[in-house]
């Protein structure tokens, strides 16, 4: 897994390691994670099981996540630019 020194991660291994923790708990190869696939209706990923991943998401990659801001969240691209940005930011602010 590349990262920086600093333990941050590059763009692409960022999204790989975010594709990891959801197929994990999803059960769903990530090969099936297309930026327009739509999480609920086409990979079944119900409340619960989205809770489950951003708590994940938030212990893995040292996260503070709003429940709230990923409600809106309708698709595999949707999410994984909001988790990305999220990061770089939260990264950025030390």
């Amino acid at each position: 897994m590349s990262k920086h020194s600093g333990g941050t991660y590059y763009a692409g291994s960022l999204r790989h390691r975010i594709e990891q923790i959801v197929s994990r708990i999803s059960r769903i190869d990530a090969s099936e994670f297309q930026d327009d696939v739509l999480i609920r209706e086409e990979l079944g990923i119900d409340s619960l099981m989205s809770m489950e991943i951003l708590a994940t998401c938030e212990k893995e990659l040292e996260l503070r996540l709003d429940e709230a801001t990923f409600a809106c969240v309708e698709t595999v691209g949707e999410f994984f630019q909001l988790l990305e940005t999220t990061y770089e930011e939260q990264k950025a602010a030390g």
